[in-house]
């Protein structure tokens, strides 16, 4: 067995949840499409917390931003 990282804390967002529901979609979603776009992981996690933040603050299940929603967002 190798030597294993170090656990690193990735920061999300602060918001007020409405509903969790879909949370978990939203980041696994997002962290995928954020590695496959080439974000090294540290970002990507970064990336898909933000999402999961996002989609909590909105009602029902399918509450994952797009990516440009996420990219307003986030200022950027």
């Amino acid at each position: 067995m190798g030597t294993e990282p170090e656990a690193v804390h990735v920061r999300a967002p602060q918001v007020t949840a409405v509903d969790t529901t879909g949370a978990g979609d939203a980041h696994s979603g997002t962290f995928l499409a954020a590695l496959a776009d080439g974000l090294p992981a540290l970002g990507a996690a970064a990336r898909a917390n933000a999402a999961a933040a996002f989609a909590v603050t909105r009602p029902g299940p399918a509450t994952a931003p797009t990516r440009a929603e996420l990219d307003a967002w986030l200022g950027g």
